[in-house]
C-alpha cells in the first residue's frame, strides 16, 4: 500500500497535472484558424441583388427589429461609407453617425454582421471568418455604386474595417475604440471557458436599457473568435496600406486605449489619432452614449472631405 502511495504521488500525480497544464498553454495559445483574403469578385452583381441577399441572411437568423436590419441609404456625393458595428452589437450601433453622413451626401451601407442583432446563440456557431466575409454584400454594394470607399467601424467593427482594408480596395479607415486590446483579464482565460460555460452575463453596460439592440450576454465561443480576430489583425498589420483615422477614450471601459496608441505607432501609412481625455467618455462613441458625439462626427466629416479631394 505504501508503495501504491508513492507511485502516486511521485509519478501518477505530477505526470497528470503536467498533461493539463499542458493542454491548457495549448488551448489558450492556440493560433487564429482561419486565413481572410479579399473578397469574392461580386463587381457585376445589381447592388438591389447584393441588398437583397444581405437582408434575407438576416431574416433567416430571427432579426425581427427593423432597426437591426443592414441598410442602404443614396447620398448625392460619389463616396460610399461602410459602417460596422460591434461585437454583441447591430446596426442601430452605427445609425445616428450613418444619418448624419447620409445628410452631409455621403452614401451609406450600414451593416449587420451575423449572428447579431437576434439570439446571442448565433455567435456560439460562428468564426470571426464568417463575420467579415458578411461584409462583403455592403462593400460591393458601395463598390458598384461609389467612386471612393471609406470604412468606419466602432470597437470589434475596427478591427474588422482593419482586415477589409488588409485585403480590398478602399481610400480610408476610421476606427472607433478598436477592440485591439480587451481591458477585463479573464478574456484570456475564454478558450478554456468555452468547455464549461455557453455565455457570460454583462456585469456592466451604458446598453442596458437597449436590449432590443445589444445583447444582454456574451457568448463564450463568440469572444473566443473575438480573440482569434484580435490576434489575427495585430500579426497582419503590416498590409495595412490605408490612410487611418483613430479616434478612442483614455476612460474607455472595455478596451485599453493603449492597444491603439500602439497600433498606431506601429503601421507605416497616413495616419491621425485623436485621444478624448474625458471621463464621461466610454467606449461607444458611435451614438448618443457619447456625450462629445457631435464633435467626433465634425472630426469625421473633415478627414472624409479632405480624403475625398485627395488624388
Amino acid at each position: 500500500m505504501a508503495n501504491k502511495k508513492v507511485v502516486l504521488r511521485w509519478f501518477i500525480l505530477p505526470w497528470l497535472l503536467f498533461s493539463i497544464i499542458f493542454t491548457v498553454v495549448l488551448v489558450m495559445n492556440k493560433k487564429p484558424p482561419y486565413r481572410l483574403d479579399s473578397f469574392p469578385d461580386l463587381k457585376d452583381v445589381d447592388i438591389n441583388e447584393l441588398i437583397s441577399i444581405d437582408k434575407k441572411r438576416a431574416l433567416s437568423e430571427g432579426v425581427l427589429n427593423s432597426r437591426n436590419m443592414p441598410e442602404f441609404k443614396m447620398g448625392d456625393r460619389n463616396v460610399g461609407i461602410l459602417l460596422i458595428h460591434g461585437f454583441t452589437a447591430s446596426p442601430f450601433e452605427m445609425s445616428e453617425l450613418g444619418e448624419y453622413l447620409n445628410r452631409k451626401g455621403f452614401t451609406v451601407y450600414n451593416v449587420r454582421l451575423v449572428g447579431h442583432g437576434s439570439k446571442s446563440a448565433y455567435l456560439d456557431r460562428l468564426s470571426y471568418r464568417d463575420w467579415y466575409d458578411s461584409l462583403k454584400y455592403g462593400y460591393f454594394t458601395l463598390k458598384n455604386s461609389c467612386k471612393k470607399i471609406f470604412l468606419i467601424g466602432q470597437s470589434m467593427g475596427g478591427l474588422l474595417a482593419l482586415n477589409v482594408a488588409y485585403y480590398n480596395d478602399l481610400d480610408g479607415v476610421i476606427l472607433l475604440s478598436p477592440a485591439l486590446d480587451i481591458l477585463d483579464s479573464r478574456f484570456d482565460f475564454v478558450p478554456i471557458a468555452q468547455y464549461f460555460i455557453n455565455s457570460i452575463q454583462k456585469e456592466y453596460s451604458d446598453t442596458s436599457n437597449l436590449k432590443e439592440y445589444y445583447y444582454g450576454e456574451r457568448s463564450v465561443k463568440g469572444m473566443v473568435n473575438l480573440r482569434y480576430l484580435i490576434e489575427y489583425t495585430w500579426e497582419h498589420k503590416d498590409l495595412l496600406k490605408k490612410p487611418i483615422l483613430v479616434f478612442h477614450s483614455k476612460f474607455d471601459d472595455v478596451v485599453d486605449y493603449r492597444g491603439s496608441v500602439k497600433f498606431f505607432n506601429e503601421v507605416s501609412v497616413s495616419k491621425e489619432l485623436v485621444l478624448i481625455d474625458d471621463p464621461k467618455v466610454k467606449h461607444i462613441l458611435s451614438s448618443s452614449l457619447n456625450p462629445k458625439k457631435e464633435e467626433i462626427y465634425e472630426k469625421i466629416l473633415g478627414w472624409l472631405e479632405a480624403m475625398d479631394v485627395k488624388k
